[in-house]
């Protein structure tokens, strides 16, 4: 059976939407389904995601604005020199780039710094904040970074330097003592939404330094909020959507040139972010010093952004190298521990680049649903260090928290963390989170779970219902794109797509609703048409010819019945080869001989658990047929009945033949049949197979005696009815199989097969 490999969570929200609220925002019955699934059924939280009206809010409003834009409009005024201390991913380098740009057309002494992931790490450095005081600055301000640098601003404060903090991280136990904090989440002001990427709050910054910012830097804050994964509701989705409207009609020298040497020349949307230049823009710090995606966001020319891009791009191809290699050999060790009954994945090893250990943590996550950390080690620094990924089920954050004795440094959340531990530690943690493991799993693996956000019909998909969704875009964190499940959708047609058949095209009822998944080809071999399927996936809409059609992008699959029978009676030897043999077992008639003990005769059982069942031959006893059917356990079936198949074709004799044939020989004394029986046929219009039969059947029964060829009629026979010749009743038998078995359509066999091994027997 094609087992689903996602638990499916369907939505459990129940609310309505009133039908005025419907009426006004003109919604469609998808849609509706959508947005009751993800909680908005209010008339006031539907205009708030629907709107194209501005919500933004007052960046005064954010805590300690007013004296963070005193004391920056001070040192403007005084030409004081001015640090903008960053940080190295895609919202750093935007967050620095928008308020190091402000900074300029106000006039500021300012430049900027980048901290290296691999020498310095994440969050504020005491030594480069030593080296900006020798350079005489005398105010840093922090963008996607700072409320965990406790230490490094005391040092600044000493220094004679204040520090004003833009940061959107969690705060610890105590705030740092900084000049000002300016963060959304500060837990003495109100500000209006909580969740404000870095680069947010660097544009907010901005814009109450300066009304009149440029539209590119909206494009810079889609980028850095989209990246860094925030939630996309309320004023984030407003920023974002500005965002890539600008990013689609002026974008910045730098990002044209960065989309040009990707070769990308479609509409932006939140994917190519995602996707296209995120990675590019993470990729220089993952593997060096990220002031080149920095230089590139600032940068004017589009000659010299256009260089700054290739270098980035050459990068981003250099990380992806890098994370093949890395996973590969990780991989390898995963198999060993998995071999091994673990549950929780340590994977370590020398000269691994620790900038792209997520990422590895990530696939492997993806590939095994087992909460991973991947970790570099460093001999001569006696530490590992690297990067956790999670699964749903298991909070990475509370795991390492309740094992923090074993490690030196780690920060996180439930899904991922980065830490540093010693090297003789990483044992006793896989021990101990193993450990762990096992109590929550009690031994059972835990399926990754797909949140799904309604149960939909086929009538459902249609072209406009889908491109009414739509207006959801753009999809992110806390407004995921719609994923719909359908069940009981019955498949007509299933094949392979691509280079090699990688990819797996089906298509779906009546309708011929086309549906993909993508790296599952191999899946045509577990489907056969007609089968009743469970899927799940998002919807779009496909053009071809200016033809619009709807169709489904699988994330999941699962046969809605335990067996999956294929019907290859009208299949080639090719097609029959393409049966794994390897454990099969094949049921054919007496007559045939047994190769091994892969082979049985119909009629006898088998109690062994197997994944393939071939039905090979055409059963000669239907009762038969059934006992061996009931007694096998089988994932896949295979209908080929192959052997004799004519009795159905040639048909039964009638009663009054079987009388005209008799009243034919009992006018005579004797008949020869060699000599007389096609006479005989022509006389009584019967074909001489139906007569060799009749003939048969009398004799079986004694109503005749034949001696050389000679036929007489038996006068002192018993009374008998013909039904009850054994090869009237092989025929009848034969004729009801091959009705059933080989020329019934191909639904009704498989369901009459299905009921079969549900031991529901259905009328065929």
């Amino acid at each position: 059976m094609t087992k689903a490999r996602y638990q499916w969570l369907v939505s459990e929200n129940n609310q309505d939407i009133d039908q005025q609220i419907i009426k006004k925002f003109n919604i469609s019955p998808l849609l509706e389904k959508t947005l009751i699934s993800k909680g908005y059924t209010t008339e006031d939280k539907i205009e708030k995601l629907l709107s194209k009206e501005v919500l933004f809010h007052d960046p005064m409003l954010l805590s300690d604005m007013e004296k963070a834009t005193s004391r920056i409009h001070k040192a403007i005024e005084n030409d004081e020199r001015i640090l903008v201390y960053g940080d190295y991913d895609a919202d750093g380098v935007t967050s620095t780039t928008i308020l190091v740009k402000t900074l300029e057309s106000l006039g500021a002494t300012v430049g900027w710094y980048i901290p290296n992931r691999f020498t310095e790490g994440y969050g504020p450095s005491e030594a480069a904040f030593r080296n900006a005081h020798d350079e005489g600055v005398t105010l840093i301000i922090t963008v996607d970074n700072g409320v965990q640098g406790h230490h490094e601003i005391d040092v600044a404060n000493e220094l004679g330097i204040d520090v004003i903090i833009t940061d959107h991280h969690e705060f610890g136990e105590t705030k740092p003592n900084a000049y000002a904090i300016v963060h959304p989440m500060h837990p003495d002001f109100d500000y209006p939404f909580e969740f404000l990427a870095g680069v947010g709050v660097s544009y907010k910054l901005s814009k109450a330094l300066k009304n009149d910012l440029p539209e590119s830097f909206l494009g810079l804050v889609a980028i850095g909020t989209i990246a860094d994964l925030v939630s996309l509701t309320d004023e984030n989705r407003y920023m974002v959507k500005q965002g890539l409207r600008i990013l689609n009609e002026d974008p910045s020298p730098g990002i044209k040139a960065l989309l040009s040497v990707a070769d990308f020349n479609d509409e932006v949307s939140e994917q190519t972010v995602g996707f296209i230049i995120g990675p590019r823009l993470n990729a220089v710090g993952r593997l060096d010093d990220a002031r080149l995606a920095g230089e590139l966001l600032m940068s004017e020319d589009y000659d010299e952004a256009t260089f700054l891009a290739e270098e980035v791009d050459h990068f981003n191809t250099e990380r992806k190298a890098i994370v093949e290699t890395i996973t590969e050999e990780a991989m390898e060790l995963a198999e060993v521990e998995i071999q091994q009954n673990a549950q929780f994945l340590i994977l370590a090893k020398e000269n691994w680049n620790e900038g792209v250990l997520g990422i590895v943590a990530s696939r492997i996550v993806e590939k095994y649903n087992l909460p991973t950390i991947v970790l570099n080690v460093d001999i001569d620094q006696n530490h590992a260090k690297g990067s956790a990924r999670s699964i749903e089920q298991v909070s990475m954050f509370e795991f390492l928290q309740a094992h923090g004795d074993l490690i030196q440094k780690f920060g996180g959340h439930h899904m991922a963390a980065g830490m540093t531990l010693e090297i003789d530690a990483i044992e006793p943690l896989k021990t101990a989170l193993n450990e762990e493991m096992s109590k929550l799993t009690d031994g059972k693996p835990l399926l990754p779970q797909l949140i799904v956000d309604a149960e939909i019909d086929t009538s459902d998909i249609t072209v406009d219902n889908i491109f009414d969704l739509e207006r959801l875009r753009p999809f992110g964190t806390d407004i995921a794109a719609p994923i719909f499940s359908i069940k009981n959708v019955q498949v007509k047609s299933a094949k392979g797509i691509g280079q090699g058949e990688k990819h797996l095209k089906l298509t779906l009822t009546d309708k011929n609703i086309a549906a993909l998944h993508w790296n599952f080809g191999n899946l045509v071999h577990d489907i056969s048409n007609d089968t009743s399927i469970n899927v799940a996936g998002s919807l779009n809409v496909n053009e071809w010819n200016s033809h619009q059609s709807p169709q489904i992008i699988l994330k999941d699959l699962e046969l809605s019945n335990e067996h999956t029978i294929f019907d290859y009676r009208s299949k080639n030897k090719h097609d029959l080869l393409k049966i794994n043999q390897d454990n099969a077992l094949f049921v054919i008639n007496k007559s045939e001989e047994k190769v091994n003990d892969q082979y049985i005769y119909y009629g006898e059982g088998y109690d062994n658990e197997i994944e393939t069942c071939v039905l090979r031959d055409l059963p000669e006893d239907i009762e038969a047929f059934k006992r061996t059917l009931s007694s096998i356990n089988a994932e896949k079936y295979y209908l080929v009945f192959k052997g004799q198949s004519n009795s159905y074709f040639e048909g039964m004799p009638n009663d009054q033949k079987f009388k005209a044939v008799y009243k034919a020989l009992y006018t005579k004394k004797e008949t020869n049949i060699q000599s007389e029986g096609m006479k005989l046929c022509e006389a009584v219009k019967i074909k001489p197979d139906h007569l060799k039969f009749i003939l048969n059947c009398f004799y079986e029964l004694n109503f005749i005696t034949i001696n050389n060829g000679i036929i007489e009629i038996n006068k002192d026979a018993e009374k008998n009815e013909i039904q009850n010749a054994p090869l009237y009743q092989a025929k009848k038998q034969q004729i009801e199989i091959e009705k059933t078995l080989l020329y019934n359509d191909s639904q009704s066999v498989i369901n009459w097969i299905q009921s079969l091994l549900n031991n529901t027997e259905e009328e065929v």
